[in-house]
């Protein structure tokens, strides 16, 4: 069978929606009288919790309902006051003091204390802690007074009451350390005093006592104090020591200036030595220097000159020359020791010497073979055995230098009356008779001298009317016969020099 189902009709459907709405608002306005009930019973209460306050938003109406609902558990030795509904709500606050919790560390053991006392004097009198002048009391390594007050809390940032309330009661360690005494024994002077150091170096320190590299203390520094302990202190004494360029301070308890030197570990060559002496007492401010001895050895050369020596040719003719060695200088040699001090040269001593190389002469040869030669002049062929190139000047008896009225005037060398072909030469050059014959004067000999005639210098003499003045370069022959070669100066002087 097929069942159909028809839709309400019209004013159905208008009805059922009309009741719904009714049923709507009714709970709607229900609700809305709920929640002003609920409003107006909020209110802000106040905790006073150790001197800090904070705020709290609740709808109880009396303070042990209100720590309740903030899960506030008081402690035997926290103090509270709560004030009535009526107060509550007027805004009293609820007071709490929590106690602090401080761990006392002393004597070897651990005390709980819970105080809310605000000074460590008062702490430690509740826990029965009595302290002598000498005993301190230390917190994270701060020395503390005993009638300051207390480490002051850190506020958790955004905390509440139970966060505040926990951060009070975060115990606070303290330790308290007992004054003992201690003996110091400095270089023979006593000192005595209390500490609470728990080192010999921390002791002498907090004393002030400074302790320098090179001090001797014993016990050592590290070392744990006990009552009573003497501490001896030996100190070093300061010094200034010079070595090899530099300068060391140091502090030494070395007795001399060689345990010094062995201290700083400088060593001595066999030569070296110290100011003052090895073996001298230090003390303090001394300065001590190192001076560095060594000698170094070196050879100086002077040179010795040689000599130039002239020997005979016969093989090269008169008036030629030839070197036959050029000639070599020789060595002197000595050998010289510089004595050194720190590096600065104190003397210098020649140890020996002696010739490294004998000097080699020069050897210059002169020719001493003749050749007899020709020459047509305009008095006719003459024959000569040497042509010399000479200065030739020219004289009378008037112009020789001596008055008419002296004994000699006129007079030549070998006597004879001051003439048209006598000469004046230097003897050592061409000797006195030799028969010359001069271009332009014609012949003559050698037969007078003068100051001034000297090596390649003719002074040509005239009679009184006939004088002609010469001054010019000339070659000489000197005629044959030859003279013995005794009589021959072979080497002539280049002087004067006739100008190219």
């Amino acid at each position: 069978m097929n069942e159909r189902l028809e839709a309400p009709a019209p004013h159905a459907r208008r009805w059922a929606n009309l009741a719904r709405g009714v049923l709507v608002a009714g709970v709607l306005l229900g609700g809305l009288t709920l929640a002003q009930r609920y409003t107006a019973s909020r209110q802000i209460v106040t905790l006073d919790i150790n001197g800090v306050r904070v705020v709290h938003s609740t709808h109880k109406s009396s303070a042990s309902e209100v720590l309740q609902e903030l899960g506030i558990e008081l402690g035997a030795y926290d103090m509270v006051r709560l004030p009535g509904d009526e107060d509550l709500a007027a805004g009293v606050p609820i007071e709490l003091g929590i106690a602090r919790r401080i761990w006392l560390g002393h004597d070897g053991g651990l005390t709980e204390v819970y105080t809310h006392a605000a000074c460590l004097r008062h702490v430690l009198a509740a826990a029965g802690i009595s302290l002598s002048e000498h005993d301190e009391a230390w917190q994270d390594g701060q020395r503390l007074a005993l009638d300051a007050p207390l480490p002051e809390l850190v506020r958790p940032r955004r905390a509440g009451a139970l966060e505040w309330i926990a951060a009070i009661r975060q115990p606070l360690q303290l330790a308290i350390r007992r004054g003992v005494p201690v003996n110091v024994d400095e270089d023979g002077i006593p000192l005595s005093f209390y500490t609470t150091a728990r080192t010999v170096g921390e002791a002498l320190y907090a004393q002030g006592i400074s302790i320098y590299l090179g001090d001797r203390v014993f016990p050592v520094t590290d070392a744990r104090l006990t009552p009573g302990m003497t501490v001896s202190i030996t100190r070093a004494r300061p010094v200034t020591l010079e070595v090899d360029g530099s300068v060391r301070l140091m502090r030494t308890r070395a007795a001399s200036v060689d345990d010094l030197l062995r201290e700083a570990g400088v060593t001595l060559d066999p030569d070296d030595y110290t100011l003052p002496a090895r073996d001298a007492a230090l003390a303090s401010g001394l300065h001590v220097s190192v001076v560095r001895v060594y000698d170094e050895y070196y050879v100086e050369e002077t040179p010795i000159p040689f000599e130039t020596r002239w020997e005979a040719n016969p093989d090269l003719e008169i008036d030629q020359r030839r070197t036959a060695s050029w000639g070599r200088e020789g060595a002197w040699r000595q050998q010289v020791r510089v004595h050194y001090e720190n590096g600065q040269e104190m003397h210098r001593t020649e140890e020996e010497s002696w010739v490294a190389r004998e000097p080699e002469d020069r050897i210059l040869e002169y020719g001493t073979r003749i050749i007899v030669r020709q020459l047509e002049t305009e008095h006719g062929v003459i024959e000569y055995w040497r042509k010399l190139r000479m200065l030739a000047t020219s004289y009378n008896a008037e112009t020789a230098g001596k008055p008419p009225g002296h004994p000699t005037y006129g007079i030549t060398r070998l006597g004879e009356v001051a003439r048209r072909g006598i000469i004046a030469v230097d003897p050592t050059v061409i000797p006195l008779r030799q028969a010359m014959y001069v271009p332009g004067y014609g012949r003559g000999y050698a037969g007078d001298t003068g100051s001034a005639i000297k090596d390649r210098r003719v002074d040509l003499c005239y009679d009184d009317h006939n004088l002609v003045l010469w001054y010019s370069w000339v070659d000489v022959y000197l005629l044959t016969p030859a003279p013995p070669p005794g009589q021959i100066a072979w080497i002539i002087p280049n002087n004067p020099r006739e100008r190219e």
